[in-house]
């Protein structure tokens, strides 16, 4: 969002054509704008499901459906970093997958609310498109959001960002918080002293 820079239809726009190549000619092109002024991340893919409309971050997302999210998902990555010879070069930047995980589904459709679903519901929906840019794009950032699941905050979440995100997947890119989500932990999850 700079002056002078391609505005592209929303990412739930972009999803509903179901156009996977449109999809990462778009991405590639984002990437080549951002480079040219210095940039090397891209704040995205959104990875996060809309299952509940009321969410107000809907239009951020690429709908509802997790297969539709690791195509389109996997695609806006490659566009964004590149593939091959091109992965990461000067006209690519990396690609930092948001949000991780279950953001799009919170409670009462809070943002930040928590996130209770069982591990099933959690592999087979929310973690699926994340495992997909992860494994087959090679994404090499991912954001860990602010609620928590279970009780356990995202962004001291041992079981999904360690076990699952590193070791399971083999993930080896770097993890960075949402703004303002290692603060949280002591201001409105209260599991740390400072």
């Amino acid at each position: 969002m700079v002056k002078g820079t391609t505005v592209f239809p929303q990412a739930i726009a972009l999803a509903s054509t179901w156009d996977i190549d449109l999809v990462e000619n778009v991405s590639s092109v984002i990437a080549l704008e951002m480079r040219s002024v210095g940039t090397h991340r891209a704040l995205g893919p959104v990875l996060d499901l809309a299952r509940d409309p009321r969410w107000g971050r809907v239009e951020e997302t690429f709908g509802e459906d997790p297969y539709l999210l690791s195509r389109i998902g996997l695609a806006f990555t490659n566009g964004l970093q590149g593939r091959g010879e091109e992965f990461l070069d000067k006209n690519h930047v990396i690609s930092h997958l948001k949000h991780f995980v279950a953001h799009g589904q919170p409670e009462g459709a809070l943002n930040t609310g928590p996130a209770n679903f069982s591990e099933r519901i959690l592999r087979e929906n929310h973690l699926y498109p994340f495992e997909v840019a992860v494994k087959q794009g090679k994404a090499m950032g991912v954001m860990v959001t602010y609620h928590e699941i279970d009780g356990v905050p995202m962004t001291a979440n041992h079981q999904y960002v360690t076990s699952i995100l590193k070791e399971e997947w083999g993930f080896d890119g770097y993890i960075g918080p949402d703004y303002g989500a290692i603060d949280h932990l002591v201001s409105r999850h209260h599991v740390a002293k400072d």
